[in-house]
This record gives structure tokens, sequence and C-alpha cells, in this order.
């Protein structure tokens, strides 16, 4: 595992604990968030962590994958409600400038049923 995977399993395991201000502490001041599902930006650090801090309930957080190439890593988290209500899947694209996360691109995604079309025309199975 590279050094920059190492920082961004530690983000993740920082996200698990509800312990925001050391996964802040990950990442340079001025980075910047991006959310493209609800067409948002976070500029700058301080920001990004107070929206996590306000976010509501608690959440269970699974690193699944983890690659990088580069400057790149890419992250796949299962992110799951403590009462298991909703889940989710989050796939991250964190750019790192001195071992540092300086940018993010993340794509929400929630866990679902298939649409029973697709199981009753043998398209697809569940797993």
């Amino acid at each position: 595992m590279t050094l920059n995977e190492q920082i961004i399993k530690k983000y993740w395991g920082f996200f698990n604990d509800e312990d925001f201000d050391s996964a802040g502490g990950l990442m340079v001041y001025d980075a910047v968030v991006w959310w493209p599902n609800t067409r948002e930006v976070f500029k700058g650090k301080d920001k990004f962590i107070f929206v996590q801090k306000k976010y509501p309930g608690k959440w269970k957080i699974s690193l699944e994958k983890i690659f990088s190439k580069d400057d790149i890593v890419i992250s796949v988290v299962n992110v799951e409600a403590e009462d298991k209500s909703k889940s989710f899947y989050a796939t991250s694209f964190f750019k790192m400038k001195n071992n540092m996360i300086c940018e993010i691109h993340e794509y929400w995604g929630d866990v679902g049923e298939p649409p029973e079309w697709r199981i009753k025309q043998g398209l697809s199975e569940r797993y």
C-alpha cells in the first residue's frame, strides 16, 4: 500500500470514528471538495469538516477498495446508518500534494434493490 493510500485509509478510519478534526488534519487548509450529486463545492477544509460534524445520524464507514496512481487516490466506501435504515456507496477521487489531501471529487449512490424485470429476465442476479 502506498503512503497516499495509507493516508486515505486513515482518513476513512477517522470518519468512521467521527473524529472529523483528525480527518481535517490530513487536508490542506484550502482543500476543495466537490459533491457533483448535489452540485455543491466546499472551498476550504473548515467548511467541509463543519458539514461533516453537523450531518445527522451516526454512520459506519467501511473501506472496500482503494487504488492510486501518481498523486491520485480512488477509494470506494460503504456508508451505513447505525440503525441500518440507509446505506450508500461513495466513490471518491482524492488529489494529493505533499502527502496531504488537496482536492476531493465524491460521488454517492444509494444501495437498493435492482428493478425486478432485470432479475425476471435473467439479465442480472442479486449477490
